[in-house]
């Protein structure tokens, strides 16, 4: 028997935009697809977050990186974003929709305020940046879209409903919209992680255990108890597969999402 070969991503020199780029996910999507060889436009709200993992990056990987300070939620910046892009690199390759929170709690205790801010960051930010990248995509015929949901689109719990319904429309404009520029050689997919181990995690516990008098241990314990594993999911994992879906291995690969829960949802395979 043959050893076979090395899959071969073919991302180097790819020009990919990452938004939430500074931390968590984002980060760690970054990392990934620096090793890769990327060239990389890395959006975050904050400076100060931004300018530790662009100096990793370069030390590491001598990356190509165009940072930019930007709030998502201001519907102008997706656009000023992809010209930034493509005045710098020239084209736009991958759009990684990485940013995005909302807060939880008691369904009668969440205010207004809430709702709007989850869908403002979490809907229609990525929403914006989808149609911003659209056009160059189209022009080269080519495309990647990946944005990173999570598992209560699908499965939303009772704590997380903000955070559940903003996720269950993403996931229904990754399918529509992979529809429609499927033809134009683009690409939209969606990865559905479980609980993982980012400080954005970390805050929503905290406020979970401040909301319902629970310790951290057992609001933990209450998120992994439907895992075969009984563990929480690490940002390494989500990220290969973020970057394996803006890779040419995936090309035959749109309109769907990913889960990465450890096996906690509850639907056939």
């Amino acid at each position: 028997m043959g050893t076979g070969m090395p899959i071969d991503l073919k991302l180097k020199d790819k020009v990919a935009i990452v938004t939430g780029g500074s931390l968590g996910l984002g980060a760690e999507t970054a990392r990934q697809m620096a090793a890769e060889g990327t060239k990389l436009v890395l959006v975050s709200r904050k400076e100060d977050p931004l300018e530790p993992i662009c100096d990793e990056l370069t030390k590491a990987h001598s990356a190509d990186i165009l940072p930019i300070i930007a709030d998502l939620t201001d519907p102008a910046a997706p656009d000023a974003i992809a010209k930034q892009t493509t005045d710098k690199f020239g084209r736009i390759d991958i759009l990684a929709n990485c940013a995005g929170a909302a807060q939880g709690g008691i369904f009668w205790e969440i205010p207004d305020a809430v709702w709007d801010q989850a869908f403002a960051l979490k809907f229609f930010a990525t929403v914006r940046m989808m149609r911003a990248v659209i056009p160059a995509m189209r022009d080269q015929k080519s495309g990647r879209i990946v944005t990173i949901v999570g598992d209560t689109g699908k499965q939303p719990n009772p704590r997380l409903l903000p955070g559940s319904a903003s996720n269950a429309a993403l996931l229904a404009v990754t399918k529509g919209l992979a529809d429609e520029v499927g033809p134009d050689g683009i690409s939209v997919n969606a990865v559905n992680p479980g609980p993982t181990k980012t400080g954005r995690i970390t805050t929503l516990f905290d406020n979970l255990s401040r909301d319902t008098g629970k310790s951290l241990a057992e609001i933990e314990a209450d998120f992994t108890k439907d895992s075969p594993f009984k563990t929480m999911g690490d940002p390494v994992e989500v990220a290969r597969i973020v970057v394996f879906l803006c890779s040419d291995a995936a090309s035959n690969i749109t309109g769907t999402s990913i889960l990465t829960d450890g096996g906690r949802s509850r639907a056939l395979a």
